[in-house]
């Protein structure tokens, strides 16, 4: 990897006017001159505030979701999307433009007009929000980091990229450019860098490790496999083994947003949601340390996982806010499972170290890891633009994994894993689909149960709950009691047709007035 000499730190980007990093104490640096505008007439005024709003002396304005953002950065120096409304515009014009009216002095031929300050008035402000179309640049998303282009090329140039309508703000701003067609030696030690990285955790199989990788590249690869992202869950045996250290590297690497695991506030979680999404320019997003054996079942969550674009209402309003949902979404926790329509929607990294007190493990090539990817963050980020621009160059070979909506990003992820030597991917799903879901191993027993027993043979709902044996495999209500056959026959009904392992449901036609019946198909038994 190259060394880098960091560059000297400016007050202003430049090329965007936009807040950077503050120069050195001893640098004395002006203030750009504020814009004057006349708007003493108030529909003159409108044209003459649009056009400095479009032009170069204030900071860049974009058109995102349709309405007008500018990017600045946070306390912590990470990239945050602000949103001109009604009740901010008027301050972002006192702060970037000096407005003044001609306010008439003295009377008949002596008099004279001096120039008061004066700011736009809130039907001015409305009116502006109010356009329909913007001769602004669209902003589509902000990178911290290096992305690869749809056509193969990584963007490194911080600022505004018109061929993507993405804003590159870098949190490793002192990283050199990767170049565009690396060696087959630049392939080979990138690597060896991120293997050596993750050697010392416990991975339950290489698919983990592959899986931690493959969501790795996520916000490097989100703007050239348009489709959304799985979301990741890392979890372990028991703590200390390693989740956090996992966690960290994206922090380091991307900067990161966390949340708390809602339990039963679905509103919250909404409302969390629609904030990052359109207020903060963190790629990956992270809910923390959910309780442990915890079973990750929400419906918003699930839904927000299937879509490109996010919307929802505005707290104590009518009117809707949206973004792209371009974000990686992980969860970490202890003994994770999921539950409804999560299952098909997640990324499963494991890990287990099999000893006592696995914190005090001391197995890292690296020493520790912590200190090292901070040591060496440049490198590790070099290294996974190395592995996404050389695949690119190659072709972008892919091999098909499906996943529904997710199989484009799993066959492009599977491809550039395989390309780089690294295996595993997805290998496990058989194993998790069944361990790690669990309706889908409450059900797998109870089918696997009724099987042993009554074979392929059809039977009434309450024939089964009625036989002991089977009851003890019953999955169970809301209120963790045993179906009525009514219930139990409702279950059947929204699962029919549904493998659960190698078992089956399948319903048949029962006698004149009275309900279906059914039975359980192996695919042993076709065998």
């Amino acid at each position: 990897m190259t060394t880098v000499v960091p560059p000297q730190a400016t007050a202003w980007d430049e090329e965007e006017g936009q807040p950077g990093e503050l120069p050195p104490p001893e640098t004395e640096l002006l203030p750009p001159a504020k814009p004057k505008v006349d708007i003493t007439n108030e529909a003159e005024s409108f044209e003459r505030l649009l056009r400095v709003m479009n032009g170069p002396d204030v900071p860049k304005l974009y058109v995102r979701s349709g309405g007008l953002n500018w990017v600045t950065s946070d306390d912590k120096g990470e990239p945050k999307i602000h949103r001109l409304t009604s009740d901010n515009l008027l301050s972002w014009f006192a702060e970037h433009v000096e407005t003044y009216a001609l306010k008439p002095v003295g009377r008949g031929a002596n008099r004279t007009f001096e120039e008061m300050r004066q700011y736009p008035t809130g039907r001015t402000c409305s009116a502006i929000l109010g356009r329909e179309r913007w001769r602004l640049p669209k902003l589509h998303g902000v990178a911290t980091a290096p992305i690869l282009r749809t056509d193969g090329t990584l963007l490194q140039k911080q600022g505004y990229d018109p061929a993507t309508g993405i804003y590159l703000f870098p949190k490793l701003r002192s990283m050199a450019p990767v170049t565009n067609e690396p060696t087959t030696d630049d392939v080979k030690a990138a690597r060896e860098l991120l293997l050596l990285m993750l050697s010392g955790f416990p991975w339950v199989q290489d698919s983990d490790r592959a899986q931690y990788l493959a969501l790795a590249f996520a916000p490097i690869l989100r703007h050239y496999i348009r489709c959304p992202t799985p979301m990741g869950l890392v979890t372990a045996t028991t703590m200390g083994s390693g989740k956090s250290y996992l966690t960290y590297l994206f922090e380091e690497l991307y900067g990161m947003g966390t949340l708390p695991w809602p339990r039963d506030n679905s509103d919250e979680l909404r409302k969390a949601i629609t904030t990052k999404l359109t207020q903060t320019g963190a790629p990956v997003i992270t809910f923390d340390n959910v309780d442990n054996g915890g079973s990750l079942k929400s419906p918003i969550l699930a839904d927000l996982l299937t879509k490109e674009y996010w919307e929802d209402r505005v707290l104590g309003s009518t009117a809707n806010v949206g973004a792209p949902n371009d974000r990686l979404w992980l969860a970490t926790g202890n003994n994770l499972r999921t539950g409804g329509d999560m299952a098909r929607r997640v990324l499963w990294v494991r890990l287990d170290p099999d000893c006592p007190n696995p914190d005090q493990r001391d197995n890292f090539a690296i020493g520790d890891f912590k200190v090292w990817v901070r040591e060496h963050s440049t490198e590790i980020l070099q290294a996974l633009l190395v592995l996404a621009a050389g695949w690119a160059q190659a072709g972008a070979p892919r091999r098909t994994v499906k996943m529904g909506g997710y199989s484009e990003w799993t066959s492009a992820v599977a491809g550039l894993l395989d390309w780089s030597g690294i295996p595993g991917f997805m290998a496990d799903r058989d194993e998790t689909a069944i361990e790690l879901d669990e309706e889908a191993g409450e059900w797998h027993a109870f089918l696997a149960t009724w099987y042993r027993i009554y074979g392929s043979t059809p039977k009434a709902t309450k024939e089964v709950l009625q036989h002991s044996d089977v009851g003890e495999d019953m999955p169970l209500n809301s209120r963790n009691e045993r179906p009525v056959p009514r219930q139990l026959g409702q279950w059947l009904n929204a699962r029919m047709g549904r493998y659960y392992g190698p078992y089956r449901l399948v319903r048949h036609q029962g006698p004149l007035r009275a309900g279906a019946l059914w039975s359980v198909s192996s695919l042993d038994e076709k065998a």
